[in-house]
């Protein structure tokens, strides 16, 4: 019984437990995020009227309704656990209708009651999504979901998408940045959406001994709510993929690479950057430290570079590139001087035949620019790369 309020959340359980908690209620069953639409009400209010008016129920569940609920046990490891952002709950008579939109934040949606059907689109297709009708801000189409114009969304009809059904009882992951409508079927419906940040990296160390018979039940109300830098530290995070780790001489240039706005000027800046980063000055920048970052520090000091980064993650670029195999992995085992690669080379060429490795070797020195390395486009073949 991994999520209580399954079995408890019935309309007079929620009247008698929580029916003076006051709850935001959308005026209109198909959302229309340009006008508003929101009214306050206590949830009693709402119980009274779900039923025969054009409303439904989107709030953040407070406090004492955590005690319902466990925190997923997908959720309870990996760096996940460190993540939670909030549990909304969704509640209505049925016949809801979300707008197309995505999210900056990953979710699980748990339906509690009823039936949903969800449309997935892959955010490669954003080009095409966001070429007619995008709001950028808040993120939606302005496309109507029920009855799609195809001559004022003509690229609509490109997209391939995915059509979900999930009924009572079911949990479905939402990843962030993917399109998505969301549409409600006839009768009592509720969900709770678990959002979290984006996990840029997956710690599997974490989550070895945990057992899904004897982890099931961590209540929600003990999880703690992420520091406040957490949302811009994993926005910032999402430009590194599957790198490994980072040595100072390449964070400028691979950053740089990655959004085309970024200056020589801003690369030097990024030097320092790193400094903050690096609190065990060794010139390795490694994804345990990385999670942990001073990334407040760090926007004080440069806010205009900053403010460039995250506007680039914000704006929806694929900041993994296309799909596929992940690159060959470039493996530096520890710094060295210009003179030092370039004397190991010479060694290598006289004294041994030379293996896939020293030509690997080699290719390195020769893009090499007073230590700075720069990186070119790799086959792709595996999942992580170190620069």
């Amino acid at each position: 019984d991994n999520i209580p309020a399954y079995r408890l959340w019935t309309d007079d359980y929620l009247r008698k437990n929580f029916g003076q908690t006051d709850v935001e209620v959308e005026m209109g069953k198909k959302e229309r995020r340009s006008d508003g639409g929101l009214k306050n009400m206590t949830f009693s209010k709402f119980l009274h009227l779900y039923q025969t008016e054009d409303i439904y129920q989107v709030f953040d569940i407070t406090q004492d309704m955590k005690k319902d609920l466990n925190l997923p046990l997908s959720l309870q490891c990996g760096g996940f656990q460190n993540l939670q952002e909030t549990v909304v709950l969704w509640f209505s008579s049925g016949g809801t209708k979300s707008h197309l939109h995505r999210d900056m934040l990953d979710n699980i949606n748990c339906l509690l009651d009823g039936k949903k059907e969800i449309i997935f689109i892959d955010k490669k297709y954003e080009k095409l999504v966001m070429a007619d009708g995008w709001v950028q801000e808040g993120g939606y189409s302005m496309v109507d979901v029920e009855s799609v114009d195809m001559t004022k969304f003509p690229q609509l009809q490109n997209v391939p998408y995915n059509r979900i059904t999930i009924s009572k009882g079911d949990c479905i992951f939402i990843p962030f940045k993917w399109f998505h409508y969301v549409d409600s079927k006839p009768g009592r419906n509720m969900a709770v959406n678990f959002w979290f940040h984006h996990l840029p990296w997956f710690n599997s160390s974490d989550c070895e001994g945990v057992d899904p018979y004897q982890n099931s039940s961590v209540p929600l109300s003990s999880v703690k709510t992420p520091d406040p830098d957490s949302e811009t530290r994993m926005l910032f995070l999402q430009l590194f993929g599957d790198i490994k780790s980072f040595y100072k001489r390449s964070f400028g240039d691979y950053i740089q690479r990655e959004i085309p706005s970024i200056t020589p000027r801003d690369v030097e800046s990024l030097k320092e950057v790193f400094s903050i980063f690096d609190v065990n000055g060794n010139n390795v920048l490694t994804w345990d430290e990385l999670m942990t970052i001073d990334i407040a520090s760090a926007m004080d000091k440069f806010p205009e570079l900053f403010e460039k980064i995250l506007l680039n993650v914000t704006d929806g670029s694929d900041l993994n590139g296309e799909l596929g195999e992940d690159p060959e992995p470039i493996i530096l085992q520890e710094e060295e001087s210009q003179h030092e690669e370039v004397q190991r080379a010479n060694e290598d060429q006289s004294s041994k035949v030379k293996t896939p490795d020293d030509l690997e070797k080699e290719k390195l020195i020769e893009i090499a620019d007073d230590g700075n390395l720069v990186m070119e486009e790799e086959p792709v073949r595996n999942h992580h790369e170190e620069l």
